[in-house]
């Protein structure tokens, strides 16, 4: 491309950023971002042409030559760029507020919360971008495609410093099948109100329009796990009986959305898992859920070690109707391929089949007439789409694509994340470098070792 045609894609970029700029506070809702007045695009030209204002000339500057104004990125480090305006501060709540988002030029009105719990604890927090007004959010390459989003996920990062353990969780869950409910997931480099923000994993986010783009009925009951109490027992995490069986779910979709009708099919799921005998379980089982999904659920349990998603973190739907089965959504997958929530180091050796954290998976794994096959597709995986070969090319990817950008993610944040107060004693932290070097050598580990139990 010519630098004619750059000079006015970037023109273009700022005219549509001039509209965007943070007024008033946010104590109003944002104007409409069409009201691009040709005085600020001849402003905004002008000035990119002079080489910038001083600012520019800082070591902030990302992209093509001095004088870029950093606003006008439409990707970096050969990354895609999100420009957020948003409030400087936002209620640790699940209240949303009034934003605007640039992405590749084109302006959109839409609203922002902080999302998650461990999340909100961090410096560099995650986000949920909402579109209004039935407009999506449109990428055409990145992911396959990912098209037609009216909420993204944006996940900080700042629990794992090699930047990809969410990418290749999803990844990985996709290629065991085809049919499984796809979680597509994306890197970019965001920045906030003008300034470098860092790198993110942009991820879909699971709701009725998610369901809807996969051919599922956007009516249908979808549960999120959210404490360790969903675990498909009488008795919660705790070993105390159950006061409702519901205990550990929110309801995502569904009508209705409150009071015990609310939450009927997961209770009947719940009360299936607990109470049926090994005879009616086999029997039965299918019925119920998707077997495939749940079965793949527990074995990237062990190719990951994901230990804080194996009852909570995960989402359960099922479409209405007579007949309809439960099907499984994975979700929040920092904690895995040797490390938990908090960074800490996950021993590759350990094979934990949770099933003292999960009666399901306890169900399944100790009935012979659905752990012999469980285990033959487990084998079957390995030496598949999920062989280690596959899997290490994954993560090579993933470094190339990530390094340039990660490394000015560390930059702009690695020192917050040695100090962090969750894992700063530590000494076995390590710099991006190592972190990814870490993962690879826990993979290569962790998948000789399940080929060998599989034999």
């Amino acid at each position: 491309m010519g630098k004619g045609w750059r000079h006015i894609l970037l023109a273009l970029g700022l005219a549509a950023v001039s509209a965007c700029a943070p007024t008033g506070g946010w104590n109003e809702a944002p104007p409409d971002c069409g009201d691009v007045d040709s005085a600020s695009f001849v402003e905004d030209l002008a000035t990119w042409s002079r080489g910038g204002a001083e600012g520019w000339k800082s070591g902030a500057v990302r992209g093509e030559g001095e004088g870029v104004d950093p606003r006008a990125l439409t990707e970096e480090d050969g990354l895609p760029v999100l420009h957020l305006y948003m409030a400087g501060s936002l209620p640790d709540d699940d209240g949303y507020r009034p934003a605007k988002l640039v992405y590749r030029g084109q302006c959109q009105v839409v609203e922002t919360r902080y999302r998650g719990d461990t999340s909100l604890r961090f410096p560099k927090r995650s986000l949920t971008v909402d579109f209004k007004d039935g407009r999506t959010f449109d990428e055409p390459t990145q992911a396959g495609g990912f098209l037609g989003r009216h909420k993204l996920v944006l996940i900080s990062p700042f629990n794992d410093n090699s930047y990809l353990r969410a990418r290749l969780a999803f990844e990985l869950w996709n290629r065991m099948s085809p049919e499984h409910l796809q979680m597509k997931a994306f890197s970019a480099v965001v920045y906030v109100n003008g300034e470098y923000h860092g790198l993110f994993t942009v991820s879909d986010h699971v709701n009725g329009h998610f369901l809807s783009a996969q051919g599922m009925d956007p009516g249908g009951d979808l549960f999120k796990a959210v404490g360790g109490d969903a675990n498909f027992s009488r008795i919660d995490a705790e070993g105390s009986p159950k006061v409702k069986l519901r205990q550990g779910y929110e309801k995502k979709v569904g009508y209705p959305e409150d009071g015990d009708e609310a939450f009927r099919t997961i209770d009947a799921l719940t009360a299936f898992v607990a109470d049926s005998s090994e005879e009616t379980f086999v029997a039965e089982r299918d019925a119920w859920m998707d077997p495939r999904d749940y079965e793949d659920w527990w074995i990237l349990s062990q190719l990951g070690y994901t230990a804080d998603s194996v009852a909570k973190n995960a989402y359960h739907y099922r479409p209405r109707g007579p007949g309809a089965r439960f099907r499984f959504i994975p979700w929040d997958l920092d904690a895995s391929f040797g490390q938990n929530w908090n960074t800490l180091r996950l021993n590759v050796d350990e094979l934990e089949p949770f099933t003292s954290r999960n009666l399901l998976f306890k169900r399944m794994v100790e009935t012979p007439a659905i752990a012999g096959p469980m285990r033959e597709r487990f084998r079957g995986l390995l030496e598949g789409p999920l062989h280690r070969d596959v899997v290490l090319g994954l993560i090579d990817g993933y470094h190339r694509e990530l390094r340039a950008a990660a490394l000015k993610d560390e930059a702009r944040w690695g020192e917050q994340h040695r100090t962090f107060p969750r894992w700063s004693g530590r000494t076995d932290m390590n710099d991006y470098e190592g972190e990814v070097a870490y993962l690879r050598s826990w993979v290569d580990a962790r998948w000789r070792l399940l080929e060998e139990e599989l034999r």
